[in-house]
């Protein structure tokens, strides 16, 4: 047991030797370890082993950005949970199988106080929590081929029902749910959130300049600012395999989700959609051109779930008389709660 603990919390790379799939139990999951393209892939089922039995539909989550690791510590109950699966997921464990997949080179189990340490805003992440490996998968195609060999793999298991495979992802996951459900005709439900259909630095730039209307910066001001963007991304495109960073992303990351093709991918595809975004999360009020798209070409299988006054993460905006936002009340369980009542009904 002791050798497990250590492990887990070993923030050796995930890269382990050639072999079958491997499976262990973490907290209530269950971890596999399969080989992919002379690489490795770790993904969590929400299952332990011995109820990996009855067959289920398939609802795969793809995170949004930062190196954030498969599992924290629960501080209630010492056990370790899936660091960003809705918990709303765990309610509908009879009906799916949820599915999470590690990113690569972080280690698979960390304490709150690594999150903490990564998201302060008052000390810079130690660079460890960057590592080489990361940096060099870091960008959308690899995540795009890790999703399509989990699929494969799982969809050749005996408890997986094939008939219904949800593909969903949020922020960064927006970008990797789409192209991967654009290359993988087994998907059959595609669910994204709080992603820029333009992209991301395009979603950037789309951000800077609604300050300039806020009145949080001048429109002079907002101007500098979208040049400056600009400037960095024809840099951005003079480089953009450049897969080493310290800390922060690589051309390569910026470059690969800013690709500007969602919009295709989206048309290209006949399955049900379903996409949610909040109005305060500029960048993802690019999809709002989407109704429209589908429209002109009789295409029905989009719905849009618009929440006004939400931010990126689902959080809902409470105003001052002034205009000023004065608190923050998250609602991100209950747009979860909206797109499993969509499946109910496609």
């Amino acid at each position: 047991m002791k050798y497990l603990l250590a492990l887990l919390f070993s923030t050796a790379l995930l890269r382990p030797a050639f072999c079958q799939h491997r499976q262990q139990d973490v907290g209530d999951c269950t971890v596999f370890t399969i080989p992919s393209k002379g690489d490795s892939i770790t993904f969590a089922v929400v299952a332990k082993r011995g109820e990996l039995s009855k067959k289920k539909p398939i609802f795969l989550f793809r995170q949004g950005s930062l190196p954030i690791p498969l599992f924290t510590i629960n501080p209630k109950t010492n056990r370790p949970a899936l660091t960003e699966l809705p918990t709303i997921c765990y309610d509908h464990g009879a009906e799916y199988y949820s599915i999470m997949i590690a990113k690569p080179g972080l280690p698979l189990v960390v304490k709150d106080s690594y999150l903490d340490t990564l998201f302060s805003s008052r000390s810079t992440p130690k660079s460890t929590m960057y590592p080489p490996v990361y940096q060099s998968s870091n960008y959308l195609d690899y995540y795009v081929d890790q999703t399509n060999a989990v699929l494969q793999f799982v969809l050749s298991q005996p408890w997986a029902d094939p008939k219904r495979v949800v593909l969903t992802g949020g922020s960064e996951g927006y970008h990797v749910a789409i192209k991967t459900a654009f290359t993988n005709r087994k998907v059959t439900h595609l669910i994204a959130f709080s992603g820029g259909l333009e992209g991301r630095q395009q979603s950037i730039i789309r951000q800077e300049r609604m300050k300039g209307y806020t009145g949080e910066s001048t429109q002079e001001e907002a101007q500098r600012s979208v040049e400056a963007w600009q400037q960095q991304w024809a840099a951005i495109c003079q480089d953009s395999l450049n897969a080493t960073a310290t800390l922060g992303d690589p051309n390569r990351t910026t470059y690969s989700f800013s690709h500007g093709h969602n919009k295709d991918f989206l048309l290209a595809l006949t399955i049900p959609i379903c996409i949610a975004y909040g109005t305060a999360d500029i960048g993802s009020t690019s999809n709002d051109i989407l109704p429209m798209e589908f429209a002109r070409r009789g295409k029905t299988n989009l719905t849009l779930k618009v929440y006004p006054n939400h931010d990126h993460t689902f959080h809902k905006l409470i105003y001052s008389p002034e205009g000023k936002v004065v608190n923050k009340v998250y609602n991100g369980t209950a747009v979860a709660k909206d797109y499993f009542e969509w499946l109910k009904r496609h």
